[in-house]
């Protein structure tokens, strides 16, 4: 089996154990309106080739205000998570025996423009996700499944849609797509681990 020529930070995809680092890239999946089945084959899941730059997890206090006969009592319920904002990038546009595409503009010579790169296929990846936004379409382009965005990164499970994606062409960092998007959470689900077993008896 011949070693791929480009290799990602994440080779096996969604095993965290194979980057020796302990670290799980962001995955996204798309929930059935059930909101457990995944709609996607599987093994087919989108792993970020490059993972963001940052990720912004904001927070907001969850209070409910109760009107008794005595006054108002306040119930205060902790957190509650309302968006996640990635800050990402596509990485280099590159093709093979030729490097970054930039000073040749000829596809022959190049055998491709930047489109043909992995970079751009992510890029289109992502702003597929956000355009369709977990919906499922019949051959008549008409809506007849509206399921969620699952992403997970880490210990952390977000569910949820994306509300905005802006992609940025920025002259001082050229072979490359700058993207920022906004993750409407309406579910997360945490897992705590620790590297200490609890000592039996």
């Amino acid at each position: 089996m011949s070693s791929p020529i480009f290799r990602g930070l994440y080779p096996a995809g969604q095993d965290e154990a194979a980057t020796g680092s302990g670290k799980r890239p962001v995955i996204f999946d798309i929930l059935a309106p059930d909101l457990q089945t995944s709609m996607l084959p599987d093994g087919y899941k989108m792993v970020l080739y490059v993972n963001p730059n940052s990720m912004q997890i904001k927070h907001d206090q969850t209070i409910t205000k109760i009107q008794t006969r005595g006054g108002f009592v306040e119930q205060h319920w902790g957190d509650n998570t309302q968006s996640v904002t990635l800050d990402m990038v596509t990485g280099g546009f590159k093709r093979l025996y030729v490097g970054l595409i930039g000073g040749v503009t000829s596809p022959a010579l190049t055998g491709g423009t930047r489109r043909e790169t992995l970079a751009y296929d992510s890029y289109l990846d992502m702003l597929a996700l956000f355009h369709n936004n977990a919906s499922i379409y019949d051959s008549q382009g008409q809506i007849v499944a509206q399921g969620q965005i699952k992403m997970t990164f880490d210990g952390g499970v977000y569910l949820g849609w994306l509300s905005s994606f802006s992609v940025t062409e920025n002259a001082d960092q050229p072979f490359r797509f700058t993207m920022s998007a906004e993750f409407t959470v309406v579910k997360e689900i945490q897992t705590w681990r620790s590297v200490f077993s609890p000592t039996p008896g």
